[in-house]
């Protein structure tokens, strides 16, 4: 169990949420959470709900099964029309708490088809945000993480794309006429420019068109096959992927095209549409076949394009968030 302090390897807390620095330590799912009653105890569904909007969580129910009894590293199969599938995950929930109560998580799935980590949610309590605390613990979360699956290749992730004008337009607006509430929208693009933004400052790259220097579009297929089949694609939404290699692999820069489809597959097939598919193999057989030419369409616009791996902001990227950062408006991420 790794545990921080001021004096050890994290180095973030000051006393300013205290008289005194405060221990923390950081629990894993199924090394010392074992159960569904001890996870429950720590108070970590709690903050995922406080963390996330409804939109983007899922149900407890879900995660439980993920992490307690799904995703525990065995290989599952199934039958989908007569063809044999299998997929093996191994999700865990890591818990930062301090003084026993969650402060902070981070839900990762590794795919041992890919060897590919996958990076679900990550976030903090925002009273402990300060002093590079979020930046201490993902880096804790990626160490335990190697220790956890040491074939991994390193950490890829989905990031919502920003519309670079649009949040120039806001900036632009809001230093003309001062503060003022935010419109839904206008959060949620910001929000969106943060969180890339984050990603980038943790060393991500994107994978992008080489040619347009743009991130290309990666298509989610709809996460609910319980819909009606005329409304998944309402359902649907697009992402940019994000990649981190594990500390010492090899250059990914001359095999990012690979790389890219091996992502896709793995978040979209392996993760996604297999684990749906097998909790009904029979009743969703429809939407297998959707779900995978959907990946399948995603993959097939991409070969045109020579895929390259960039860091995810430019300059007027940089210099557009300094001028948002100035107006010294809080917006969480």
């Amino acid at each position: 169990m790794g545990i921080m302090t001021t004096e050890d390897a994290l180095r973030v807390l000051d006393g300013s949420y205290g008289d005194e620095p405060q221990p923390l330590d950081i629990v894993v799912t199924r090394q010392h959470v074992l159960d569904e009653a001890s996870f429950r105890s720590t108070g970590v569904l709690e903050l995922y709900e406080h963390l996330f909007p409804a939109i983007e969580r899922d149900s407890p129910d879900d995660i439980l099964r993920w992490l307690l009894s799904d995703d525990v590293g065995e290989i599952r199969h199934f039958s989908v029309g007569g063809q044999e599938m299998s997929y093996r995950l191994d999700s865990r929930c890591f818990i930062l708490r301090a003084t026993g109560r969650a402060i902070g998580l981070g839900f990762f799935t590794y795919d041992h088809a890919s060897n590919m980590i996958f990076c679900n949610h990550v976030g903090i309590e925002k009273t402990w945000r300060g002093n590079g605390l979020a930046r201490a613990f993902y880096r804790e979360m990626v160490d335990m993480l190697d220790a956890l699956f040491p074939r991994n290749v390193g950490v890829v992730l989905e990031v919502e794309p920003f519309d670079r004008d649009r949040v120039a337009a806001i900036t632009a607006d809001l230093e003309q006429t001062g503060r003022r509430p935010l419109a839904a929208a206008e959060q949620d693009q910001i929000g969106r420019l943060l969180r890339v933004s984050w990603y980038d400052r943790l060393g991500y790259s994107v994978f992008c068109d080489a040619r347009t220097m743009r991130p290309l579009a990666c298509r989610s297929p709809c996460l609910d096959p319980s819909l009606p089949s005329s409304e998944w694609a309402a359902g649907e939404e697009d992402y940019w992927l994000m990649w981190q290699p594990r500390t010492g692999a090899p250059d990914a820069e001359a095999r990012a095209g690979p790389l890219w489809r091996k992502a896709a597959t793995a978040i979209y097939v392996e993760i996604l549409a297999k684990s749906l598919v097998a909790l009904d193999p029979d009743g969703r057989r429809g939407y297998w076949d959707y779900a995978t030419a959907l990946v399948a369409g995603t993959l097939q616009r991409s070969t045109a394009s020579d895929v390259h791996l960039a860091r995810c902001l430019h300059d007027d990227d940089r210099a557009l968030l300094t001028r948002w950062r100035r107006l010294a408006i809080d917006l969480p991420i």
